[in-house]
C-alpha cells in the first residue's frame, strides 16, 4: 500500500510541474520575473508624476465617514504627503514608502506620517475612538493602472481608491478644493435637493452632508454614497448608471449656484421643511434651574444654517446648540465637544453622570399649563443615551465645571415661552 502511495504521489508531482511548465511556456518569462517587471512598472509610475497624485482616500470599511483629499509625492524612497484635513495647503510631511509584492504589487507607507497614517492610527480619539481611531487603511493592493490613473484597494478596509496625476501643484489643488469645499458650504441653505432629467431620466440628489450625498435615479430607492471633495465639486466613492452612461461627479457652478451632471445644471428645489423650521424662530423666555434658583431670561432665535438645521441663539452667555429635530418635529439641543469646553448632558440626579457624546441631547416637547392653557417647550431626554436620563445642560471643562464664558453653568429643567 505505502508503494502505491509513493508512486501517486510521484505522478501527482510529476503532472503538477507538466501543468506549471505548461503555463511558463506561455510567456516568455517566469511568473517572478513578471511580477519583479510589474513592481518596476509601478515604482516608475509613481515616480512619473512631477507634481504628484491626488489621492480619494476612504477610511472605514462602509466608507462612514465619507472621502478625503490627499495628495502625496514620491521619489526613490520617500513619500510627502498633504491633505485637506491639516487646513493649510503648504503643509507637508514626509516618510518611507516602498512597492512590494503581496500576490500582486503594494503600495506602503511603512514610517509613520502625520497625514498617511491619520485615519489608521488607532491611537486616534475621534473615529469610533481610542483602540479604533478611523479604521483606515495605510497598505494598499495596486489593482491597475493607467499613465494617469491608479486604482487602490485597502488591505484592512478592502476599500476602493484612486490615484489621479495631478496636473498642477499640491499646493493649488488643495487650495481649490478648500474654496469648493467652502463654495458648496455656502450654498443657499434653504436648498432641499436638485433636480433634473439627465439621459431621459430623472435624477435628484442632495449637497453633501457628512461627506455623503443622496442620490435617487428615475423611480429607484435613494442611496447614500460617500463622496470626497475636488477642485471641482464632489467625486463620488462608486459611480451610478443613468441610463447605462455612468456619472461618477457632481460638479458645483458658483454662477449658478447649483450642481450640474455631465454638465447640465440641476435645478434647486426648496426643502418641503424650511418653512416649518423658520417657524419655530422668534423671541422666548428661557426659564431654568440652575441648582440653586429658579431663573429666567430673554433669548432670541433666529435662522441659522438649515443645512444642518441649526438656529443662532442669543441672549445666553455662551452658544446653546439648538436644532430643528425633523423626525420629531420640534426643537432639540445637541452636545458640543470644543477644544476648551464642553456643552454637555446631565443626569442630575441618580449618580449625576454626564456626557458630551455625539447625538445625545434633550427635545423640546411641547407641554400645556393645564390653568393658563398655554402651550410651551420642555426639554427631556432625547433617548439616545442608553439607560441615562439626560435631565439638564452643564458646561464642563477638563477641570471640571467651565466657567470661562460667565453667568450659570446649570440649566436644569429648562423651557422655552414663546412671547
Amino acid at each position: 500500500m505505502k508503494r502505491i502511495l509513493f508512486y501517486m504521489t510521484c505522478f501527482a508531482a510529476l503532472l503538477l510541474q507538466a501543468c506549471n511548465n505548461e503555463v511558463d511556456d506561455l510567456f516568455d518569462k517566469s511568473a517572478e520575473e513578471r511580477l519583479d517587471e510589474e513592481l518596476q512598472t509601478c515604482k516608475e509610475l509613481l515616480l512619473s508624476a512631477e507634481n504628484g497624485w491626488v489621492l480619494d482616500y476612504y477610511p472605514q470599511s462602509n466608507q462612514n465617514y465619507g472621502g478625503y483629499c490627499m495628495t502625496v509625492k514620491f521619489d526613490d524612497q520617500q513619500v510627502t504627503a498633504a491633505s485637506e484635513i491639516t487646513g493649510d495647503p503648504t503643509q507637508t510631511v514626509s516618510s518611507l514608502y516602498s512597492i512590494k509584492s503581496d500576490v500582486g504589487p503594494t503600495l506602503n507607507f511603512d514610517t509613520y506620517n502625520d497625514i498617511l497614517h491619520y485615519f489608521a492610527d488607532p491611537d486616534n480619539s475621534a473615529g469610533a475612538g481610542l483602540g479604533k481611531g478611523y479604521e483606515g487603511d495605510y497598505e494598499f493592493s495596486i489593482m491597475s493602472h493607467t499613465d494617469n490613473e491608479i486604482v487602490l484597494q485597502g488591505k484592512k478596509t478592502k476599500n476602493t481608491m484612486h490615484m489621479y496625476k495631478l496636473e498642477e501643484s499640491s499646493e493649488s489643488y488643495l487650495t481649490k478644493v478648500a474654496q469648493m469645499t467652502e463654495a458648496i458650504a455656502n450654498r443657499p441653505s434653504e436648498i432641499g435637493t436638485y433636480e433634473g432629467t439627465v439621459n431621459g431620466v430623472q435624477i435628484i440628489a442632495t449637497a453633501p452632508v457628512d461627506r455623503h450625498v443622496s442620490i435617487q435615479i428615475g423611480e429607484e430607492e435613494s442611496q447614500s454614497i460617500a463622496c470626497v471633495y475636488t477642485d471641482k465639486g464632489v467625486r463620488l466613492y462608486e459611480p451610478i448608471s443613468v441610463n447605462d452612461t455612468e456619472i461618477n461627479a457632481l460638479e458645483w457652478s458658483t454662477e449658478q449656484n447649483t450642481f450640474t451632471v455631465g454638465g447640465q445644471a440641476l435645478t434647486p428645489v426648496t426643502s418641503p421643511i424650511y418653512d416649518r423650521y423658520l417657524e419655530f424662530c422668534g423671541t422666548y423666555t428661557m426659564k431654568y434651574n440652575n441648582g440653586s434658583q429658579d431663573k429666567e431670561v430673554e433669548i432670541t432665535v433666529s435662522e441659522g444654517n438649515f443645512i444642518n438645521r441649526s438656529y443662532n441663539v442669543e441672549g445666553l452667555t455662551f452658544p446653546l446648540p439648538l436644532y430643528y429635530n425633523e423626525a420629531n418635529d420640534c426643537f432639540e439641543i445637541l452636545t458640543i465637544n470644543a477644544t476648551e469646553y464642553y456643552v454637555a448632558i446631565w443626569e442630575v440626579q441618580d449618580d449625576g453622570n454626564l456626557t458630551w457624546a455625539t447625538g445625545v441631547g434633550l427635545l423640546g416637547n411641547i407641554k400645556t399649563n393645564e390653568e393658563t392653557q398655554e402651550s410651551y417647550y420642555a426639554f427631556e431626554d432625547n433617548g439616545t443615551w442608553g439607560s441615562y436620563t439626560g435631565r439638564a445642560v452643564i458646561l464642563w471643562g477638563p477641570d471640571g465645571e467651565y466657567r470661562g464664558f460667565g453667568g450659570d453653568t446649570r440649566y436644569i429643567n429648562i423651557e422655552f415661552h414663546k412671547k
